[in-house]
């Protein structure tokens, strides 16, 4: 289990942890010894439970893609004095250490992997006990900022039986030092945006320095969160209610046109008699499910569980009820009720239906612990060029524009900086995070309504049905807005453009996007779910939605759009798992500009939205009201005024 430790910095040095090291015969343990605590008026540091922070028993070499999978020692640096701090991280090697420094490999967060006699050395803290220091990280932080660390040391993959390391020790400890701020883009003469941007990951003057260092940066585990969060269950202590609309059960077998998809097995909301939970993915499975009227069991000396039910009505008005036995929070049933009531369809018809009314206990997850070494700025290549952008809980990222708050989503290949709406208040949360709630588009019965603009709703062609002929509603919602809100400031947004990717998944079984009388799957979900994330647009003239850059389709009023389901899979999501700690977290949902999918099933098109839980759901139809956060792209050579991008000092942009 990772430990975890709350430090507090100031302008003098603290202790942080000792490392102890055996090395005899390619057995390796490292542990922590002992307790030390700092304190002066705006200093704290303290560390409990320190045994075992790195334990590595039976050790021996690693080779670097399974040193990066070891468990780190975390920990995190917070600036509680009123005034700007910087600090830098060493490796102090004491003078009892027998083994060589260069055979240990290192790793902070995900920065390159070093054997520690590649890294920079600094002098000693306190000569007489340590002989060698070497930095492993530096950064700044403002007033009641933040950062989290995870270091992961082992013995390196290049060392033999020949080497002098049989029967040796090895002993450091970490030592933050932290002094008041001399660290600032613009007093170190980086004025633009995007030069702070880059030199600010690595509190450099020299921005080609950080960009060698972001391109040697270890890849991303895309299949895993970032951070990777463990979760444990949460069982409210309080009843509460929830309603499953479903067909009556009189109409399975009576040749109704409506009713020939129902059976006795699918007319009942089903309950399970136990369940399953994932701590990594922190979603509830319920087994051993029964498809009989619930109000008929006996809740009082039997336990049963419960998730959702529901039922669709397509576009030939067929009626198709079905029960969810995976989710993220399920009911312990204590009782259930049953009323009459009607479902209506699209063109207004009704039918009879049963409403069943769950009580029960509320189970869902709490965050346990994670590990957030995985963050910062990575390069992908885009449309334009090299991409540098931002993943996991990163707390730099923050632009103040045009009157708003921003979070950097990353630097576009042609230098431009695009930007996620964050609010009008440097702590805005849920629904202060967007500008409103819109639906995507009205209609939502055919693929092409996933549009950001749309064609001939009676197109027999992919292009007649994808043509950039009418405005979605959302499409609108965004113009409006930039007209009244940022029009003032357009010389300050360029026209990278935004994807609207509506190319079809490349599955054998896949629909054609025009019949909806087939599924049709796009390539934004078949890149999701195979953990393969892309910020190139498949079909540059027709989905790059661009103003007047040739580039793309030139469809655009204003220089404005939203986050692609691809860019909120960089930040940190990943299929099938929850992710509340990633920067473009809100808990209230927004929508993506991504298609998903168009289902034969109930008729409706959908795109990815972020869900209130944090991940990328594929379910949003088209006429929910979601809320929405727009996303502008500013000029490669917009000025700062100030700031280093964290929360309580943004990178200010220069608009006068």
């Amino acid at each position: 289990m990772k430990k975890k430790t709350m430090l507090m910095i100031g302008s003098l040095i603290g202790v942080i942890c000792i490392i102890g090291v055996s090395y005899a015969y390619w057995r390796l343990t490292l542990s922590q010894t002992g307790i030390n605590r700092i304190a002066s008026t705006c200093l704290s540091l303290s560390l409990t439970k320190e045994e075992n922070a790195i334990n590595l028993v039976n050790a021996y070499p690693l080779l670097d893609e399974e040193g990066r999978q070891t468990v780190p020692y975390s920990f995190t640096v917070e600036n509680t004095c009123d005034l700007f701090a910087s600090y830098t991280i060493t490796l102090e090697i004491t003078k009892e250490s027998t083994l060589n420094s260069n055979y240990i490999a290192s790793m902070l967060n995900t920065n390159a992997i070093q054997t520690l006699d590649e890294l920079e050395t600094i002098a000693v803290s306190d000569s007489s006990l340590y002989k060698e220091a070497y930095i492993l990280g530096t950064g700044s932080l403002g007033t009641g900022d933040s950062e989290d660390y995870a270091l992961r040391i082992w013995l390196d993959e290049d060392v033999t039986v020949e080497d002098d390391a049989m029967n040796k020790t090895f002993q450091a400890r970490i030592v933050i030092t932290a002094t008041p701020s001399t660290y600032s883009p613009v007093e170190n003469g980086i004025t633009t945006l995007h030069d702070a941007i880059l030199a600010n990951e690595y509190q450099t003057t020299d921005v080609q320095v950080a960009i060698d260092k972001i391109n040697q940066k270890q890849q991303p585990d895309f299949t895993k969160t970032a951070p990777i969060i463990e979760w444990q269950e949460s069982h409210e202590s309080t009843t509460s209610s929830i309603t499953a609309n479903m067909a009556d059960p009189a109409d399975v077998g009576s040749g109704k046109d409506y009713a020939v998809n129902l059976t006795d097995e699918n007319v009942y909301p089903a309950v399970g008699t136990s369940y399953t939970f994932d701590p990594e993915t922190g979603y509830y499975t319920i087994n051993n499910l029964q498809y009989v009227d619930p109000t008929s069991l006996d809740y009082e000396n039997n336990d049963y569980y419960f998730y959702s039910a529901f039922t669709d009505i397509n576009s030939s008005g067929v009626m198709n009820s079905s029960t969810n036995n995976y989710g993220l929070a399920i009911r312990k049933v204590t009782g259930v009720t049953k009323t009459e009531t009607s479902l209506t369809d699209f063109n207004g018809q009704t039918y009879p239906a049963i409403q069943y009314t769950f009580t029960g206990y509320r189970y869902n997850q709490t965050e346990l612990e994670s590990d957030k070494s995985d963050k910062g700025l990575y390069a992908m290549q885009d449309d334009y060029g090299t991409s540098y952008y931002y993943r996991g809980s990163v707390k730099n990222n923050y632009v103040y524009f045009a009157g708003y708050y921003w979070r950097i989503i990353r630097i576009n290949g042609d230098g431009s900086i695009r930007l996620l709406y964050a609010g009008n208040t440097k702590d805005a949360t849920g629904e202060n995070l967007g500008i409103g709630f819109s639906k995507f588009n009205d209609a939502v019965n055919k693929p092409l309504y996933s549009g950001y603009m749309y064609g001939d709703i009676n197109g027999t062609t992919l292009d007649e049905v994808n043509a950039n002929i009418n405005n979605s509603i959302i499409k609108i919602y965004l113009e409006n807005w930039y007209q009244a809100n940022l029009n003032n400031y357009s010389s300050y947004i360029t026209d990278s453009g935004f994807c609207n990717d509506r190319t079809l998944a490349s599955y054998d079984w896949n629909g054609d996007g025009l019949n909806t009388e087939n599924t049709t799957y796009y390539s934004s979900r078949e890149r999701y779910t195979r953990y393969n994330p892309s910020l190139m647009c498949s079909d540059i003239k027709g989905d790059l939605f661009t103003v007047s850059n040739e580039i793309g389709n030139q469809s655009l009023a204003y220089p404005i759009g939203l986050i692609t389901n691809d860019e909120l899979y960089l930040s940190g999501y990943a299929n099938n798992y929850l992710n509340p700690l990633s920067y473009v977290y809100s808990s209230a949902g927004y929508w993506t500009l991504s298609p998903s999918y168009f289902l034969e099933r109930t008729s409706r098109a959908n795109v990815y939205y972020s869900y209130n839980s944090g991940y990328a759901n594929a379910n949003g139809s088209m006429n929910l009201n979601l809320l929405v956060r727009p996303v502008i792209n500013l000029n490669a050579n917009v000025e700062i005024e100030s700031g280093i991008g964290t929360q309580n000092e943004p990178f200010v942009v220069k608009t006068t």
